[in-house]
């Protein structure tokens, strides 16, 4: 996650020129970021409304990838990460507080809606994949879209030049960028500078994204190479360890000066002074912590977060850190309504540790430090249950609604009039949305309506990770039950990520909750739930013909409005 100043210390030692044509390995999450950065270059960045589309991340990420083979540059791994070491426990937890408190601070300055985005400016746009400039900014953003990475990810594995060199790695990404330099030669691509700090081999090499220019014919990419073995040779330091020692003397005092450091990193000053934290920081490169519990063909299938749950899950606490959605700070999170689906996901791990998992702690909105908020696991005897139910609601849904798109969203509405009950509450945000909808007034840039998106969007998600446990859990011992393979099933039509709701499509889905199949089958899941069905009715009521000024021909009969009552379609069609 970056040594203070290192990288701007060791610039001069760097060399520019061509990069020539040899095993380049991708830092993932590095590259997702970079892509992400290039495209948000002239948008409006307050408004969420110019945020870049999954869409266009991933074509982008495609063209980018293209422009470096067209250079004549062998790509031999795209590598992500799978599993975050404990010891990032601390730095994860003050990022998550940062993000946080940025969104509070997004929520204060547009309380009264956020800022609309240029009509079309997503549509087809093409991002300069090398500006004379790099991106920069300041001053409050929403956050990126939330599940960007692993969209990017799916894009990549479905990709004919790319899929077999992309790996989520059961580790950081950086550790095993390393290694497969060190193996193979070649150059990482990173914007990470720990990257410097570890052993590259004699013939290894960094270029970070932001160094990396091309010529007007797109034939030829130049960048500064920051080869290890050089640099160790020209500020006379130990091929072995020197960069680690110069690193660790700059975490130790970010403000001393280059000379100052080289000096300390040769006499091992800090090295010998603190040696307990030196070992801690020097393990992290050398021995670094890995979830080996899982074998490489089953990460596979999941996303990097996905991952890191499936390998922590015989860990005492094990620890979830879900996407950050852009939700409004002053509700409960988005995550809390689709709760039920993700404790069924934790259940179903149980069958791969066989052992129980008492609790998992997820880690949403943060204010303070914390060790997040314990989510109670179901004991596997009640996995079976659990499924069943699940899997009738979606079997109910499926059956009664016309159009596949409009299942998960009701399923995103039941589930959080299940949430308003049983907190006691009496209205869901859900069904005030809708309400707008039905009289025309809703509102996209309002707090409610984006809020009740990042619940869609959190169901969506939760059931996304239920989907890939499964699929992990089937490969592991027994395999799955024949009602958790029901489930699976119903699963299988859960739409790609690039299909998730999102602020550019969710007024489009949200109408198709309201046509009458949609609210009727709404209703009939919703029957059990108390005072939720009048509320429901009223929605599905039809709209009062305003009177008309003019005197109606007293010889010309009225015609008798059709009624848009969907209960009367109820039993035929739900």
């Amino acid at each position: 996650m970056g040594i203070p100043h290192l990288r701007k210390h060791l610039e001069p030692y760097a060399q520019r020129g061509a990069i020539q044509p040899s095993n380049l390995v991708i830092d993932g999450p590095a590259l997702a970021y970079h892509i992400l950065n290039l495209s948000r270059i002239k948008t409006i960045k307050n408004s969420p409304f110019e945020q870049p589309t999954y869409e266009l991340l991933s074509r982008t990420t495609l063209e980018w990838l293209d422009s470096i083979r067209a250079c004549g540059l062998t790509i031999s791994r795209i590598l992500f990460d799978g599993y975050l070491p404990t010891s990032k426990t601390d730095e994860r937890t003050k990022r998550l507080i940062r993000t946080s408190k940025d969104l509070q601070g997004f929520h204060r300055k547009y309380a009264n809606g956020m800022t609309q985005g240029r009509p079309g400016w997503n549509s087809n746009r093409r991002v300069v994949l090398f500006p004379e400039a790099q991106p920069s900014h300041s001053g409050v953003s929403p956050p990126p879209p939330a599940f960007f990475i692993p969209s990017i990810i799916d894009t990549l594995r479905q990709s004919e030049h790319y899929a077999s060199q992309t790996k989520v790695v059961p580790g950081e990404a950086d550790v095993f960028c390393a290694q497969y330099v060190r193996e193979h030669g070649g150059t990482v691509l990173t914007s990470d500078s720990d990257l410097l700090v570890h052993n590259l081999g004699p013939n290894g090499s960094v270029v970070f994204f932001s160094d990396i220019e091309s010529n007007p014919a797109g034939t030829e990419l130049t960048g500064l190479q920051f080869r290890s073995a050089d640099i160790c040779e020209r500020l006379s330091l130990q091929s072995e360890d020197g960069l680690s020692c110069l690193a660790f003397e700059l975490i130790m005092d970010p403000h001393i000066t280059l000379e100052q450091a080289v000096s300390k990193a040769k006499s091992k000053c800090s090295v010998t002074a603190y040696p307990g934290a030196h070992k801690e920081f020097i393990e992290q490169y050398l021995s670094p912590e890995t979830g080996s519990q899982m074998s490489v063909e089953a990460s596979v299938v999941l996303d990097p977060r996905i991952s890191e749950i499936v390998l922590r899950c015989r860990d005492k606490k094990p620890a979830m850190y879900l996407p950050f959605l852009l939700d409004s700070p002053t509700r409960t999170s988005a995550w809390e309504s689709s709760k039920d689906i993700r404790q069924l996901a934790y259940a179903i791990l149980q069958t791969v540790t066989g052992s129980p998992i008492p609790t998992v702690a997820e880690f949403r909105r943060l204010d303070q430090p914390s060790a997040g908020t314990p989510i109670k696991v179901p004991p596997i005897s009640e996995v079976e249950m659990d499924a069943a139910v699940l899997e009738d609601v979606l079997s109910t849904i499926i059956k009664g609604v016309k159009n596949s798109k409009t299942v998960w969203m009701t399923l995103s509405v039941y589930q959080d009039v299940v949430m308003t009950t049983s907190q006691g509450k009496v209205q869901p945000l859900s069904l005030k949305v809708l309400q707008q909808v039905v009289d025309d007034k809703v509102d996209t840039t309002s707090w409610e309506c984006v809020h009740f998106l990042a619940q869609c969007q959190a169901t969506y998600y939760s059931l996304r990770m239920l989907q890939q446990i499964m699929q992990y859990a089937a490969t592991q011992g027994k395999g799955l039950s024949p009602a958790l393979k029901e489930l699976q099933d119903c699963l299988s039509k859960l739409p790609p990520l690039a299909d998730f709701p999102t602020i550019f499509n969710f007024p489009e889905m949200l109408q198709l909750i309201i046509d009458k199949r949609g609210l009727a089958c709404l209703t009939k899941i919703c029957a059990d739930q108390d005072d939720m069905v009048p509320q429901l009715e009223a929605i599905m009521q039809p709209k009062k013909q305003q009177k008309s000024n003019k005197r109606k021909n007293s010889q010309e009969p009225e015609a008798r409005p059709r009624s848009n009552n969907p209960f009367a379609l109820l039993d035929a069609e739900c």
